[in-house]
């Protein structure tokens, strides 16, 4: 047996060893399953992860041309003006509504507080 480097083997050391594939007879290059990459199959192809090579990653939103929704440029400054007033009217709105809990709150009765007798009055 011949000292082949790694990844080598067969008498001449031309024979890759594919770790997840098979050698092709005729051109002596690894053929990988799933998606692992030559020359030896050993890892993944980019873009690809996972035990077998099998996953993909989600496809993220990398620019704005990727996202779903597309908006008009001339509506961009509208939309942003109404979510903006928005956000003061319902900022409005709670001010107001803790003004009348405050405004309607009621003393607590004398009979609460006063817990003995006032002492009586001499003339």
């Amino acid at each position: 047996m011949a000292n082949c480097p790694p990844h080598w083997t067969g008498a001449a050391c031309d024979w890759p060893i594919c770790v997840h594939g098979r050698a092709n007879p005729a051109t002596k290059l690894c053929n990988c399953y799933n998606y692992y990459s030559p020359p030896f199959c050993i890892s993944c192809l980019p873009g690809y992860w996972g035990e077998s090579c099998d996953r993909q990653p989600l496809k993220g939103v990398t620019s704005a041309s990727d996202f779903p929704i597309r908006i008009p440029p001339f509506l961009v400054k509208p939309m942003l003006f109404a979510i903006a007033l928005l956000f003061v009217v319902l900022i409005l709105f709670l001010v107001y509504r803790v003004r009348i809990y405050i405004r309607n709150r009621r003393p607590p009765r004398y009979d609460d507080i006063a817990k003995d007798l006032p002492p009586p009055y001499s003339s």
